[in-house]
Order: C-alpha cells, then structure tokens, then sequence
C-alpha cells in the first residue's frame, strides 16, 4: 500500500464541478452571524429542503460540491419558509472544503464536525454567515459536502429534528482583480475515452491517492491536462497508479512516478488500450467501469477485452 502526500496544482479553474451550494451556519464562531442584511454579489446555487414528519436522524438536508473562482468573500445564507412555532428553532450545520493558493497550495476549510454549530433562525429574517477565508484572495474555494438540519431549540438544550422548510444559497463576492498570475491551460492534451469522456485529475490535485476519473472532455480545464511520457500517464507531477498493486477492478489514482510496474503502461495505438505492465494479476487495461457515461466515475483496470470502454485516444 502506498503512502504520502502533496500540494495541490495552482491553476485558476472555471466552476465546473457545481452541483448545488449549501447554506448556514457551522462557522458561526469563527465568522459572524447577521440577520437582515444584504447578501453578498453573487449567488453560486441555492437549494430548498424540508424537514418532514416524524422527525429523525434521517431528517437531514445534504448539498455536495460548489466550487468559486477568485472569491473575495463566502457567505453562507438560510430562509426559514416555515417551521415549528416559528420563533423557537435552531439551525444546525456541518460542512468541511478547501481553497487553492500561489505556491501551488491548498489550505482546508471546516466547521466542528462532531460538534455542529446552531444558529437561532426564524421566519423574520434571514441569516447570513460568512466563511472565513483560510488567507486572502485565493483562486478557487470548494465547499464539499456540507449538511443542514432544523432543531428544536429546549430548555435541556436537547437537540430534536423538527418539520419545516427552508432555503439555503452560497453568496460569493468576486475579487477586485481576479487575475492570477498562474493563467488557465489553454488546449491541454486531453485522453478521450468512450462516449467522449475524458481522463481527469478530480479537483485538480497533485495529492498522492487522488482519485483518477472521467469527466465531460474540456481542453481549457487543467484538471484533464495529461501527458503519456515514458510509458507513464502523467498529471501535476504524479502518475495514474493502479492502487497497491491490487489487480483487476482496483480502482485508478494518482501517486509519485518511480516507473513501478503498477503505474507504467503501454499504449500501442493512438485509439488503443493503456495496458498495465505488470503482470501478477494477468493482463490489465485502463477502463471506465460498466461503460459508464456519468461524471466522477472512478477509472479501473479490468482485464483487457480490447473494448470501447478500453479504448483511449
């Protein structure tokens, strides 16, 4: 098995990987809580969630991955539309991210996980957090995932899922100059697989373990940038690995490039299969799993069949 880690690649990248933003408040110690107020510039998505009857720990409202481009400031916003009593709940958040500096680098972003934070809310008026950046002006932030509840708020302090529902938006204001001075790839050489997705670094990291995926093919996304260099497929520095060595449908990462049997491949035509030059486990090719269409699917290697979902170009 390997280990180690490292820094991720410094490039500004376009919001690609939104899916929708979560709001409110686990930051509420570290930022501020304001009710009333005008939100920030722009709005990256928004969300409703209800809270239903009978309450439980299922009761949850859970939003995964907005990613913004040179923010100058996050803000994280709820509306509470309705709600048991109204004036005597509680928003609960956690959420974890990260954002991207010079260097390359990347600084993590989190609220208390163990230990959410509860925020008063009511029908009267909005509340606003703001999200602490981890240091001034960085290229791109990632909040992925964050989780949002309604609690009812008792003299115990006991926490209870209640009904109700609401809705959450991440607010952005954008830098005064958002030019960075690491511009974006412009036609990076991209690895086409079948139904013209392509090879892709998810999140655009060079971090050991990183996972190898398949995304819409995009030459200005630096994150599909690859090389096929001395028998390696090569991003950021790292090289498409199969994980500890472990055979067929291991799942396909990044990991530093030592020409090690499980991460040097051969590619004998220019639409043809990656195969995997060792050997243990018989003969293995670079594969999109089930012939998946669907973005984020994790790369495998698979016993090769010489298969459209085997071949690359």
């Amino acid at each position: 098995m390997h280990g180690g880690a490292s820094e991720r690649q410094l490039m500004m990248r376009r919001p690609r990987r939104l899916v929708v933003a979560l709001a409110v408040s686990a930051l509420v110690a570290a930022g501020g809580v304001t009710a009333g107020l005008a939100a920030s510039a722009n709005t990256v998505a928004g969300a409703t969630c209800s809270e239903v009857a009978p309450p439980d720990e299922g009761n949850i409202c859970e939003i995964t991955t907005a990613t913004v481009s040179n923010p100058a400031s996050l803000t994280l916003v709820v509306t509470l539309e309705s709600g048991d009593g109204q004036n005597n709940q509680d928003i609960e958040v956690s959420w974890t991210g990260s954002c991207g500096y010079q260097g390359p680098s990347t600084e993590s972003i989190s609220s208390p996980l163990n230990t959410p934070t509860k925020v008063p809310i009511s029908t009267n008026a909005a509340v606003y957090v703001n999200i602490p950046l981890p240091a001034p002006d960085p290229y791109w932030c990632e909040i992925d995932p964050a989780i949002a509840r309604l609690v009812a708020v008792t003299a115990s302090s006991t926490i209870n899922v209640t009904t109700g529902s609401y809705t959450m938006a991440l607010d952005y204001a954008p830098q005064a100059s958002a030019t960075p001075t690491t511009s974006p790839s412009a036609n990076v050489p991209l690895v086409k697989g079948y139904h013209d997705l392509c090879l892709d670094d998810k999140g655009n990291s060079s971090a050991n373990r990183t996972e190898v995926i398949l995304w819409t093919c995009n030459s200005s996304d630096p994150a599909q940038g690859w090389t096929f260099t001395d028998d390696e497929l090569v991003h950021n520095g790292k090289c498409a690995n199969d994980r500890g060595n472990g055979g067929s449908g291991t799942k396909v990462i990044l990991w530093a490039c030592t020409h090690a049997p499980d991460e040097t491949w051969s590619h004998p035509g220019s639409d043809g299969e990656f195969l995997l030059d060792s050997t243990s486990h018989g003969l293995l090719c670079l594969t999109d799993p089930d012939h998946s269409t669907a973005n984020r699917t994790q790369l495998i290697v698979y016993p090769c069949r010489n298969t459209s979902n085997q071949h690359w170009t």
